[in-house]
């Protein structure tokens, strides 16, 4: 086994247990922003089938797949609030888009960076959440899914943008919603 396979590993497996712990705190007291998990999970699987499009696997985009799905069955089974906004529509039409440019160019690259601007435009919802309140998400899975990602960066083979940019780009986002999290909130008269 090279070096490269092994962060390989260690981004899934880090990116998965982000998954189990965030899971787990949804089945007890997290306030999921439910419309970005659903919006996550369209547009990562969008992102995935574009890599594999493009003869790249990023195994960190698996675990991201399957752990959304997970994330939102245990929201659907606590009744989670959907609290889909116009925004929610307008990631998931960017996504459209950007299949739609992909089918008609064929270039897989138009899908991951067009679905890679929907994700970031789709966080949106959760910064405003998490800034309001950073005790509505639990800090663990994202320093775990950060982690990964940093695993998920030292995996790249080749610096292209089916393999390279997810990993770099999700990277920098995760590690942007550990900031948000660690941060101290200000207080009621601060604002």
């Amino acid at each position: 086994m090279d070096l490269k396979t092994f962060f390989a590993i260690l981004s899934v497996g880090f990116s998965a247990a982000a998954y189990v712990f965030y899971t787990r705190s949804v089945l007890r007291s997290a306030r999921p922003t439910l419309s970005a998990w659903i919006s996550w999970g369209l547009m990562d699987g969008a992102i995935l089938a574009a890599i594999i499009a493009a003869g790249e696997i990023a195994w960190q985009m698996v675990a991201y797949v399957i752990g959304v799905c997970v994330v939102l069955a245990a929201s659907v089974y606590k009744k989670a609030a959907l609290d889909w906004k116009r925004l929610d529509t307008y990631c998931l039409a960017i996504v459209v888009i950007a299949v739609t440019l992909w089918a008609i160019s064929g270039d897989p690259n138009i899908a991951i960076i067009l679905s890679l601007v929907a994700i970031t435009v789709g966080c949106i919802p959760l910064i405003a959440n998490v800034w309001k309140d950073p005790s509505r998400e639990p800090l663990l899975p994202w320093l775990l899914i950060t982690i990964g990602g940093f695993f998920g960066v030292l995996a790249i083979r080749e610096w292209n943008i089916a393999a390279a940019l997810t990993p770099v780009w999700f990277l920098a986002l995760m590690g942007f919603f550990v900031w948000l999290l660690v941060r101290k909130p200000r207080s009621r008269s601060e604002t």
